[in-house]
């Protein structure tokens, strides 16, 4: 293996973890919306007097600002991806797509 085809390797993995890391957040803000969306169903459901608990209109804004988020990391992730496209070596991003297209069609 050349120095380049290495070099180009050890990149993508570590911007892979980046990648990695990045969904993992975005799977917990998927958990707490998930979450925030059950509160908001018990909110919808009549209750004897709940004292004390979040409005509707305060779980739609944490709700709101959650999505905000979500777009960031993934337009982050994109843009991640995209860099290390531009600064691969050709013959290592046509092994990568080669790859990956291959994956998609099982």
């Amino acid at each position: 293996m050349s120095k380049e085809v290495k070099e180009a390797l050890d990149r993508v993995e570590q911007e892979t973890h980046q990648v990695v890391e990045a969904v993992h957040i975005q799977n917990e803000q998927i958990r707490l919306t998930i979450a925030r969306l059950d509160e908001i169903i018990a909110l919808l459901t009549p209750k004897d007097g709940d004292a004390g608990e979040p409005t509707l209109s305060d779980l739609m804004a944490h709700l709101i600002t959650q999505g905000r988020e979500q777009l960031i990391l993934t337009r982050r992730t994109v843009d991640l991806l995209l860099d290390m496209q531009r600064n691969l070596p050709a013959r290592t991003v046509e092994a990568l797509e080669a790859h990956f297209s291959s994956l998609s069609k099982v």
